[in-house]
């Protein structure tokens, strides 16, 4: 497989990998690859697809939301359902948790992570689509039970703690 210019490949130490870039709760951002959407077909993974994450821009700022569980400020996304694609995933994802939606996305490629054992599962590897959308008017927010509230983020200004491997995904859009 090709791998484009925004591609970072893992590396390894001492048989620990050595990824993109590690969370607070030791989760590894090991790979992205920028495939084609319609790859995904046929694309051999050798750990599952399980989830879609969005980001999101308006006039120029990213979409962020303030997870309840995490209390993190993270990037809209979760699990893809059974008999759902991961795009489908993405724009219900992206209106349950921020009331926001999105005509348009495109997809940017896979993430792949090494991720510590959580209520999602015991240790593993997961890859995630990464999908892009510019959106024409927000929409008010909705509390729900994921998140506390939303925030236009310019990417650089002080808004307290940020997942550290959304902020990185920011840069493969």
């Amino acid at each position: 497989m090709r791998f484009g210019k925004c591609t970072q490949r893992p590396k390894r130490c001492g048989g620990l990998t050595m990824g993109i870039v590690t969370d607070q709760k030791g989760n590894v951002f090991t790979e992205f690859l920028p495939i084609q959407e319609q790859e995904l077909e046929g694309f051999d993974f050798d750990a599952p697809l399980t989830h879609a994450l969005l980001v999101v821009r308006y006039e120029g700022k990213y979409l962020m939301m303030f997870n309840k569980w995490s209390q993190y400020w993270e990037l809209p996304g979760g699990v893809i359902e059974a008999g759902e694609s991961a795009r489908e995933c993405a724009i219900r994802e992206l209106y349950e948790e921020t009331n926001q939606i999105v005509s348009d996305l495109t997809f940017k490629g896979l993430m792949k992570f090494d991720l510590q054992p959580s209520f999602h599962g015991p240790e593993r590897t997961e890859y995630g689509a990464l999908f892009y959308a510019e959106l024409g008017a927000p929409r008010d927010f909705v509390e729900n039970d994921e998140a506390a509230k939303i925030i236009w983020w310019d990417g650089r200004s002080e808004i307290g703690d940020i997942d550290e491997i959304d902020r990185k995904l920011l840069e493969f859009t």
